[in-house]
């Protein structure tokens, strides 16, 4: 991490760019007091820890700190035991990271967000709804008739 990450203005100038849940999501008493439940859980009672934690927690929400690192900067960065970073990592991922995990997908590859295609189970069928651009496209016939006929689920008889 650079002295950049840490600067009050590159945080808020980067607070700025966040879905509204994550916002939230950063400044929750619940997810603190989830992250101190967690703490205690795993026999880490230094204050100081507790708020580094959090840190790196806040770091992860912005998209500063990828969540597969996560686990690795607990255990080099507070010299916690490999066992214990990844139990915390694990609950925090389930407890916290996990509730947001739309926004943080966005958030951590926007590249592949935009170009990623959904199934729309509303659509026509041969169609594809792509998620940015929300058009429907036409989607190519890739599966010729099935081998029987009568086969009412039209799958190929092997």
């Amino acid at each position: 991490m650079n002295e950049q990450d840490n600067s009050e203005e590159f945080f808020w100038k980067t607070y700025e760019t966040l879905p509204d849940n994550i916002k939230e999501a950063l400044f929750s008493e619940e997810n603190f007091n989830i992250v101190s439940e967690i703490c205690e859980k795993n026999g880490i009672t230094s204050e100081e820890t507790k708020s580094q934690l959090v840190k790196y927690v806040g770091k992860t929400l912005m998209g500063l700190l990828p969540i597969k690192e996560f686990s690795i900067i607990l255990e080099l960065e507070l010299n916690l035991d490999s066992e214990v970073a990844r139990n915390i990592s694990w609950d925090i991922d389930s407890r916290i990271f996990s509730h947001l995990r739309i926004s943080l997908n966005k958030l951590y590859s926007p590249n592949i967000a935009e170009k990623k295609e959904l199934v729309d189970n509303t659509k026509k069928e041969g169609e594809i709804k792509t998620e940015i651009e929300g058009e429907i496209k036409p989607e190519e016939k890739k599966v010729t008739e099935p081998v029987n006929p009568e086969d009412k689920y039209k799958e190929p008889l092997i």
